[in-house]
């Protein structure tokens, strides 16, 4: 049976039935490139998310809540319109970042609450 090589566009022989490309080296590279293609698609998101989680686990490391300034997090580089979800806590619902949820409180304070 013939058929194309999903990288190349070779037309090849298969030995197997389930077969799409002509060898491991194509189908590695093919893979690769659609992998590399997502991760440049989500960037623009997950760049800015990972660097919140980041900021908050490092300044969550021991403590479960914590109460900051605005202004110390956008020192830090958190972006405050990235977030994972929204948490129910108390009677309100909140902007969530994997296990944190963030509380805006009053005079720009901010509570993060580690779950």
């Amino acid at each position: 049976m013939k058929k194309k090589d999903l990288l190349t566009g070779e037309e090849f022989e298969t030995n197997r039935i389930n077969q799409n490309f002509i060898n491991a080296k194509n189908r590695t590279k093919y893979y690769n490139n659609k992998a590399r293609e997502l991760r440049r698609k989500t960037a623009r998101i997950n760049k800015p998310l990972h660097k919140n989680l980041r900021i908050l686990n490092e300044l969550l490391v021991d403590k479960s809540e914590i109460i900051l300034h605005k202004q110390f997090l956008l020192g830090r580089g958190y972006h405050f319109m990235v977030f994972t979800h929204y948490e129910r806590y108390g009677e309100k619902t909140h902007p969530s970042l994997y296990q944190y949820i963030i509380i805006k409180m009053e005079n720009e304070q901010i509570k993060i609450i580690k779950k």
